[in-house]
């Protein structure tokens, strides 16, 4: 494998953080610059018990107990069973979404590919239990701008990578453009299994770059414990 010289996000030569990194045991560390790594924002306790959400974050009348209140609301509407449980790494600040934007919409797959091995040490260390783990399908109309799956790019190549049992309905108006309440009362179905698939009785987890209400988390989920899973888990590289 190549030795990384410069930062993918902002061209900074690290290749001398980098070996200072290894030789004090920094492996965790992301393959990017202190600059760029440092403007990153890490979600830390307390967290919401469903979602991960940071708690201290917002406004404490948005927390119920131990849970915010998009989490609650998802149980007053009977899909508090749906999702077992969310990580999320970090916070979806100016920053992170400049990077996601370079890495969904402007094709740059090595900005992406930063993540990934953050994203396999976590499937790897928290969910050995899971059956299969999903990243989220896009629907034809991304996958045509986009020309990949930004969530399969970080399992590329490893054991996690199998056929996903789950997929797109229809194309569907970016989630980024709708208000928060329509994100949470939507109706209409975004997924369905895929022929011949069985799910019954497997935990299964769902990849995702972000989690902002749960909505499209959510759907995916219902449409797999629909379909038989015992639970379903999601971990997404971002909370909004």
């Amino acid at each position: 494998m190549a030795t990384l010289d410069r930062c993918p996000w902002c061209g900074e030569n690290i290749s001398n953080q980098l070996s200072w990194q290894l030789l004090f045991g920094m492996k965790n560390n992301l393959p990017c610059c202190e600059t760029c790594r440092n403007q990153l924002l890490p979600i830390v306790g307390p967290l919401c018990l469903k979602c991960g959400r940071s708690l201290q974050r917002i406004d404490c009348r948005f927390v119920q107990g131990k849970q915010c209140s998009d989490c609650v609301r998802w149980g007053e509407r009977g899909w508090g069973e749906v999702l077992t449980h969310n990580k999320s790494f970090y916070e979806y600040n100016d920053f992170l979404k400049k990077i996601l934007a370079l890495y969904k919409f402007r094709g740059d797959v090595e900005v992406g590919r930063v993540f990934s091995g953050l994203l396999l040490r976590e499937l790897k260390r928290s969910y050995s239990f899971i059956d299969q783990v999903i990243p989220m399908p896009a629907s034809q109309e991304r996958m045509y701008e986009r020309g990949f799956n930004q969530c399969e790019v970080w399992v590329e190549g490893t054991e996690f990578v199998q056929d996903s049992p789950l997929m797109r309905t229809k194309n569907e108006e970016k989630q980024s453009k709708r208000t928060r309440e329509k994100r949470i009362n939507r109706e209409e179905e975004m997924f369905q299994i895929v022929e011949g698939a069985n799910v019954v009785g497997k935990k299964l987890l769902l990849l995702d770059d972000i989690y902002t209400t749960g909505t499209t988390i959510h759907y995916a989920a219902f449409t797999l414990k629909n379909a038989g899973a015992s639970n379903v888990y999601s971990l997404t590289l971002s909370r909004g």
